[in-house]
Parts: C-alpha cells; sequence; structure tokens
C-alpha cells in the first residue's frame, strides 16, 4: 500500500509498505482518505517520542471508508464512512472497568511503533473503536475529530457552563479544538491567548471575540480588565512551560481551576505557592473517551463546531517528505497539515 514512512530521525518519505490484513473477528479495515500530521509524528520525525520510534508508518488523526470486517463485527459495513479512536485499553485494570480507558497504562496506541498507522492508506482496529461520521461530516472534517476530541474531553470534563469565564493559552490545534468546544456551553467569555499573530487571527476567525498576544500585551493585566478584576474560572494550558503555568495561576481567579492538556517537560516549575494561597486546582487532561469524539461529531453535523477553516494545507501522501516538512518548520503559516489518498 502507498504510505508516508519514516525511517529514521529527520529521514520521512513516500514508499510502498505491506498492507495491514484483518486478524481478529472483531476487527475492521478502513481506507484512509484523508489524515491529519500531529505535533506527536513531528517528535517522531525527529527521534524524540516515546512510542512513535522509526522506522514506521505513524498517523492517527484521520478519515475513511471501511473496506472489510471481521465476522463478528455488527455496528460497522463495508462502505460506512468513519472515523476511528487511535486507542484502545487492556479492557481489565481498574480504570478501564470504569470507563476511562484514556489513562489506562497499557493502553494501544494507533501509529505507534507496534500498529500501523493511517499515514498508511489502511489501517485495521478494533470495532470498539470506530465513530460513525454520517453524511454531514466531510472527510477533513473528520480527521480534524481526534484534536478536538482533546479538547472537548477537557472541557467536559471541567463541565464548562454558562456564565463562566474561560482563558485558553495556546492557540495551535488542541487549543483551538478546547475553543469550539468550550463554545458550545455558552460561557460568559472565552479569552484565548498566543504568540503568534496567525494563530490569534484563526481563533478570531472561528469566532472568538477576545484574543491576546501574550508577547506584545500584559496577559494577566488584560485577563483582569476582560473580568472585572477578578481572573477566569478555568484556563486551559494547551501550551506550557514555567513562565505559562505561572501565568495561568496569576490569570485564574481564587478557587479557579487550571486544566493541564499540554505534555509538559518534568522538571518544570510550578507556582505551588500561588496555587495553594488562591486554592486552586491544576489538573491533567489525557486524551479522550468515546463519548467525546461523538459529542464532536454531533456538533460538526449540525454545524456547531466549524472546523473547517483549521485545515491550512492537504498534500498527495505521495509529498510526503513535502508536508513533514511543512508541519515541522512552518516555513508559512498553518495550523493543521494533512495528507491525502
Amino acid at each position: 500500500m502507498r504510505a508516508g514512512f519514516i525511517e529514521e530521525p529527520g529521514k520521512a518519505y513516500f514508499k510502498e509498505v505491506p498492507e495491514p490484513q484483518i486478524e481478529k473477528s472483531t476487527d475492521v479495515k478502513i481506507k484512509v482518505i484523508v489524515t491529519g500530521i500531529c505535533g506527536s509524528e513531528v517528535h517522531a520525525y525527529h527521534g524524540k517520542h516515546a512510542w512513535r520510534v522509526p522506522p514506521l508508518v505513524s498517523g492517527h488523526e484521520f478519515a475513511g471508508i471501511v473496506v472489510e470486517v471481521g465476522s463478528e463485527v455488527t455496528s460497522v459495513k463495508v462502505g460506512d464512512r468513519v472515523t476511528a479512536e487511535p486507542q484502545y485499553g487492556c479492557g481489565d485494570c481498574p480504570q478501564c472497568r470504569i470507563g476511562k480507558y484514556n489513562i489506562c497504562k497499557n493502553k494501544k496506541i494507533l501509529g505507534a511503533t507496534y500498529w500501523s498507522g493511517s499515514f498508511g492508506e489502511y489501517v485495521v482496529v478494533p470495532e470498539k473503536t470506530v465513530v460513525h461520521l454520517g453524511d454531514d461530516v466531510s472527510f477533513e472534517e473528520g480527521a480534524l475529530i481526534e484534536p478536538i476530541a482533546v479538547g472537548m474531553h477537557a472541557v467536559r470534563e471541567r463541565d464548562v457552563s454558562i456564565g463562566q469565564n474561560i482563558l485558553i493559552i495556546g492557540a495551535g490545534t488542541i487549543g483551538l479544538g478546547v475553543y469550539l468546544s468550550a463554545k458550545i456551553c455558552n460561557p460568559s467569555k472565552i479569552i484565548v491567548a498566543d504568540v503568534v499573530d496567525y494563530n490569534l487571527e484563526m481563533a478570531r476567525e472561528l469566532g472568538c471575540e477576545y484574543t491576546i498576544n501574550s508577547m506584545k500585551e500584559d496577559l494577566e493585566a488584560e485577563v483582569k480588565k476582560l473580568t472585572n478584576g477578578e481572573g477566569v474560572d478555568i484556563t486551559f494550558l494547551a501550551f506550557g512551560n514555567a513562565p505559562v503555568v505561572e501565568s495561568a495561576s496569576k490569570c485564574t481567579k481564587e478557587g479557579g481551576v487550571i486544566s493541564e492538556i499540554a505534555v509538559i517537560p518534568n522538571g518544570t516549575g510550578c507556582p505551588y505557592n500561588m496555587i495553594q494561597v488562591k486554592q486552586q486546582s491544576l489538573i491533567g487532561s489525557n486524551m479522550y473517551v468515546r463519548k467525546d469524539y461523538e459529542v464532536v461529531v454531533e456538533n460538526m453535523a449540525k454545524g456547531h463546531i466549524d472546523s473547517k477553516k483549521m485545515v491550512s494545507k492537504i498534500y498527495p501522501i505521495e509529498e510526503f517528505t513535502a508536508a513533514m516538512e511543512m508541519a515541522d518548520k512552518r516555513t508559512e503559516p498553518v495550523v493543521k497539515v494533512m495528507l491525502k489518498f
């Protein structure tokens, strides 16, 4: 099959690779139509990802058409337009038993060294991971469901609601996914902060009224100005380092919540004293569960989540090297780079 192949750090190219086959009676084989390039795959390209280790066919943000099903599959049929959660848990641990397979210690992840991903023309996934797109969600939107579901999970976990003030730090794909997810909850204000003007422009194009370039403006002062001096109820960290975590605490009101979605390096300083004095909660948010996918699909179909503008460039799979270079070096402003088969 056709595939984008990462042979070693810094070396990625198009090639023909063996096609994955159905092995279990509950497997589903999907022909990938469109797949996104995630920051995790860029890390793999540099040899800096824990489980996406070259050589491999990576990729996990995708949408496509079912072409084959196992003998026991009942919820999916050939010809269905679908995406799939690129993860599944062991099914036996305490977390899996209560539906939190996203934090299963032994979960499997699509596009890792052991599971051929969506940079290949076909993927084989368990039936339980498959999510129907229906007829109202395009394949390009379908490939954005995964990163938006990351945001939706964080928003649903924190129960964002009417009357709250929300701050999102980081307006890349994940941060914009948080914005689109929070927006449907109708909070009082959603403030998006970043240091890249293009990202903030994209947030505004998606409907965000309040954006702050924290390199050019005093983030804490601007947030306080927009919240009558109180600070926000919840800050979502879609980007993180020590100064950002400190800013989040300063911008969040007493008793508020800081939700960490970004992978922040170990050893990063944290303003524990400020968090303690203000009695704030700092809580992680890891990936998603099926319900997050379903909520995103439902709201896309209804037009409540419109993510089309987030797709910046689409390359044919044969131009995999150029696509990876663009996703990595961003020689022009982009949010999401995609590949098409």
